[in-house]
């Protein structure tokens, strides 16, 4: 009789968490398209889809697979890398930025560390201001 008990007990719990409904999967945040620029020396990074496109005026051009897109507390960490290329992007979101030649100001800044070319600071995102004020 205790097993009949026993048994009836643990298919009402097993029945009874059948019903839960399950947590929702969290959703992964992307990056998407994204546009950085840097000046003295002169360089750019894009990134589109899963790919990154740097270049510089004093290193070699170069396209990597996105290897890791992190958002972190600050911003967003995007890595790359090959046989013969590497790029680490840190991204400081919400920290204005002015490219320092064109008189425009950016939502974030950038900084590059790239192959042969070392750290490079610089600006990305939204264009917020640009010489003849807000665009």
């Amino acid at each position: 009789m205790k097993n009949k008990i026993a048994l009836s007990s643990l298919a009402a719990l097993a029945l009874t968490a059948c019903g839960s409904p399950a947590e929702k999967p969290v959703a992964e945040e992307k990056l998407g398209d994204y546009s950085a620029i840097g000046t003295e020396p002169g360089w750019a990074v894009e990134i589109k889809s899963d790919e990154i496109a740097f270049s510089s005026q004093n290193g070699k051009d170069f396209k990597l697979p996105v290897e890791r897109a992190k958002k972190t507390d600050k911003g967003w960490e995007v890595r790359g890398f090959s046989g013969t290329d590497n790029i680490n992007i840190y991204i400081t979101s919400d920290e204005k930025c002015s490219d320092g030649m064109s008189d425009r100001s950016y939502a974030d800044t950038v900084k590059v560390e790239a192959s042969d070319n070392g750290t490079l600071n610089g600006c990305g995102g939204t264009v917020t201001e640009g010489p003849d004020g807000p665009p």
